[in-house]
């Protein structure tokens, strides 16, 4: 194995030749580091240096190059040293790794290329319907708005019975009235992580919340400049029945998953199949007859 200054040697010999001699095809196969049998030639260092880069940048990169691959096989061949030691057969692993990649590739390609990706509402509904207890929260989410407004804002009185009140009329004077102020108004019309609403909030670390969680009408955080109204509209707690809209998504995936599955199961049959009518399989286990 060379040592460390002989590789530099040769590395930087190398890093001139590649900046002189690239886009003339004069390249040669000749050795630029060797760790045991295992060499890197000047082709192989060359095809992974882009072109067009100057001899500063160029030698530079070839040196990288060089010190990332001698310090890859030195690794390797340890590597092959101590687990040959353990009884470790590596051929077998390799082998076992490429049959296994080799399947994983194939199974994708038919999910890929044959599975509908198209999983209609309805069936989503369904399948949630029958696998209702499987859905559980695993945080409280919520629904609501929150508006905040200048400590000094003359009609707060009024905007927040606005606010809290019922039909579309008194709702619109209460959007009406916050747009034609100014004020920041954030609204969580779909489900949201509790944690994710107080970040719309001036809370303060380490206290609870979840006070908030229990009221039903609005209520008020101040930092100092500002207020803040709270209207949470509908909550659902950790533990509790995850409603359709939070976990469609996941409901979706279980459904394209099951329909991966079910088209590689087939596939899996019909190789199985083709390969007994075409003769190239045989089986040769022999069973014991009474």
């Amino acid at each position: 194995m060379m040592g460390g200054r002989e590789i530099l040697a040769v590395v930087m010999v190398a890093g001139l030749l590649l900046t002189g001699c690239r886009g003339r095809g004069l390249l040669s196969s000749g050795v630029v580091a060797q760790v045991g049998k295992t060499e890197l030639t000047e082709k192989d260092v060359a095809a992974a240096i882009p072109s067009g880069m100057s001899e500063k940048d160029s030698l530079a990169m070839v040196e990288g190059y060089v010190d990332a691959w001698v310090r890859k096989q030195v690794k390797l061949q340890e590597a092959e040293r101590v687990l040959a030691e353990t009884g470790v057969n590596i051929d077998a692993m390799v082998e076992d790794y490429r049959s296994s990649l080799l399947t994983y590739r194939l199974d994708r390609f038919y999910v890929e290329n044959m599975v509908d990706t198209i999983v209609s509402d309805s069936l989503v509904a369904g399948y949630y319907a029958t696998h209702q207890p499987e859905f559980r929260l695993d945080r409280n989410i919520v629904k609501g708005r929150i508006v905040r407004l200048p400590v000094s804002f003359r009609l707060r009185t009024k905007l927040k019975e606005l606010m809290g009140s019922s039909g579309a009329a008194r709702q619109q004077d209460f959007l009406d009235l916050a747009a034609k102020n100014g004020l920041m108004l954030t609204t969580f019309d779909r489900w949201v992580s509790f944690d994710e609403f107080l970040d719309a909030l001036p809370t303060m670390r380490g206290k609870s919340y979840d006070y908030l969680l229990k009221g039903s009408g609005i209520e008020e955080l101040t930092d100092g400049d500002y207020r803040y109204y709270i209207q949470i509209t509908d909550r659902a707690l950790k533990g509790r029945q995850a409603p359709l809209e939070w976990v469609d998504n996941v409901v979706r995936n279980i459904i394209y998953n099951e329909r991966g599955s079910e088209a590689v199961r087939a596939m899996e049959d019909s190789l199985y199949r083709a390969a007994l009518e075409n003769h190239s399989l045989k089986i040769y286990l022999k069973t014991n007859q009474e």
